[in-house]
C-alpha cells in the first residue's frame, strides 16, 4: 500500500469519525436543549401560578378592606348627622 492510500484511508476515517461526532454531538445538544426549554416553561408557570394566587388573595384583602372602610364610613356619616342635629338643638331620629 503506498503511502497516499494510507493517508487517505486515514483522512476518511478521520473524517467519518467527525461526522459521527458531529451527528451524536447535535443529537444530544438537541435534547439538552429541549430539556433545558421544557425545565424553563414549567418555572415559568409556577411562577404564573404563584402570582394568580397572589393575585387574587390580594383582591381577596381589597374587597374585605373595601366592606371595612364602607362600614366604618357609614358609622361615620351616623355620628356627623347625628352631632348636627344635637348642635341645632334637636331630636335625632333613630
Amino acid at each position: 500500500m503506498s503511502l497516499i492510500a494510507v493517508f487517505g484511508v486515514w483522512l476518511a476515517v478521520i473524517l467519518g469519525a467527525c461526522a459521527v461526532a458531529v451527528v451524536i454531538e447535535r443529537g444530544v445538544l438537541g435534547r439538552v436543549e429541549d430539556w433545558h426549554r421544557r425545565r424553563q416553561d414549567r418555572k415559568r408557570a409556577r411562577i404564573e401560578a404563584e402570582l394568580d394566587r397572589t393575585q387574587a388573595e390580594l383582591r381577596q384583602t381589597i374587597l374585605q378592606l373595601a366592606a371595612a372602610l364602607n362600614g366604618d364610613a357609614l358609622e361615620a356619616r351616623k355620628a356627623l348627622i347625628r352631632e348636627s342635629y344635637l348642635a341645632r338643638g334637636e331630636v335625632p331620629k333613630e
